[in-house]
């Protein structure tokens, strides 16, 4: 049998050899003048957050509560305008799928393939799943299914009431992938999913019954290395249109209905994307956020000043783009011309080096430093989880 290798983390195979010229420096932490006030609402300490781990572990945001899990296996329900604690649960396994949530449950996924749902008011487990998958996404939640993928390339339907699978999806999966997965997202009668291999797909969210697949890029070169490209991403949905992007493969929209290609554009990105008001914002590979126009993906402008600071996946809203950085800073763009409006610093500083360069690159690949999963908006309230297990709430508050 094949061994499946992983590339744990795109920075430090970067880093890994910093003596290559072609290794991209983390930029200066840039300076500007803030151009907006924001407040923080409040803060909460989610456990030790990803600990040694390299974990997505976002947060799950509702009408009126905040779910948010450690790696060490703390799931918490807070208040949504004050950050005060509902409930805690010490769950025995290590989590490693961000929390989602909806319907009245909590669902998160472990690191031996175990997916766990619970009663979203007072915490009680309502059913488990062993699915035999390590779970590195968080799960969607439908009507009547739980969708939820494995790293070993398959995607499930599971009956929400008890968790009993209703049709099984399983796709190849090549040896060299990025470690972590897109998570699957649920819009009614159909569900998306991304996958190591490259191949964004369809299904009708309650049969399984596939509706297209599409190969997000071509895979170049003559070497695993080089021939590897991987969804592994944030993609977006947006009314009738879904926008992804691949590491070393494109940038693309795709007609949900059809799976008709509307258009690609080369691009090479492991974090994802997000789309607002017909603009469509994506970090690349080298950490340049980019923002293009979402009918046609031409360039509107981009923003090198953060280039090589690890960015998260950008999130836009209101007159504003959002992304946090390998140091835990959050960042308020504007959304007209990529100008920095305002900064927060999220998280706890860990590691002290004597070398300024050398403690860059410590907090670039260390996995309990800096923001590594995107910002969440709900009414104009930014929620953000950093590494270190710091949840922090904004709301901006004055304009100048």
């Amino acid at each position: 049998m094949l061994k499946r290798w992983f590339l744990i983390l795109l920075p430090l195979l970067l880093v890994g050899c910093s003596s290559d010229e072609s290794v991209v420096q983390p930029s200066p932490l840039p300076q500007f003048k803030p151009q907006i006030q924001v407040q923080k609402l409040w803060t909460a300490t989610i456990g030790n957050g990803v600990g040694e781990l390299y974990l997505n572990l976002e947060p799950a945001v509702t009408e009126r509560w905040v779910y948010a899990a450690s790696a060490s296996g703390l799931l918490y329900k807070l208040d949504r305008e004050t950050g005060e604690r509902q409930w805690q649960k010490n769950l025995p396994l290590r989590i490693t799928g961000g929390v989602a949530a909806g319907y009245g449950m909590v669902a998160v996924g472990s690191a031996n393939g175990e997916l766990v749902v619970l009663d979203a008011e007072d915490g009680s487990e309502l059913w488990r799943k062993s699915l035999g998958g390590q779970i590195l996404s968080a799960p969607a939640l439908g009507g009547n299914r739980v969708v939820v993928q494995t790293i070993d390339g398959r995607l499930r339907g599971l009956q929400r009431e008890d968790g009993a699978t209703v049709w099984l999806f399983d796709t190849s999966i090549p040896v060299l992938t990025l470690r972590g997965e897109a998570s699957p997202v649920v819009k009614g009668p159909v569900t998306l999913a991304g996958f190591a291999n490259g191949k964004l797909v369809a299904l009708d969210t309650d049969s399984g019954y596939v509706a297209w697949e599409r190969l997000i890029g071509e895979p170049s070169g003559r070497s695993e290395l080089e021939r590897l490209i991987d969804l592994d991403g944030r993609f977006w949905v947006s009314d009738k249109v879904v926008y992804a992007v691949t590491f070393q493969g494109a940038l693309a929209a795709i007609d949900v209905p059809t799976g008709r290609l509307l258009w690609s554009k080369p691009l090479s990105s492991y974090s994802g994307v997000s789309e607002f008001l017909s603009r469509l914002y994506v970090v690349d590979e080298d950490s340049v956020l980019y923002a293009k126009d979402a009918v046609s993906g031409t360039d509107i402008w981009q923003q090198d000043k953060l280039k090589g600071r690890g960015l998260s996946a950008p999130t836009a809203y209101d007159r504003y783009v959002l992304v946090g950085d390998y140091e835990g800073f959050l960042y308020w763009l504007s959304y007209r011309d990529g100008a920095f409006l305002a900064r927060a610093k999220v998280g706890v500083k860990r590691f002290q080096l004597a070398n300024p360069k050398a403690q860059s690159l410590r907090r670039l690949t260390h996995p309990a430093e800096g923001i590594r999963v995107e910002p969440v908006v709900y009414d104009d309230t930014v929620y953000v989880q950093g590494n270190s297990g710091e949840l922090a709430a904004y709301r901006v508050i004055e304009t100048q």
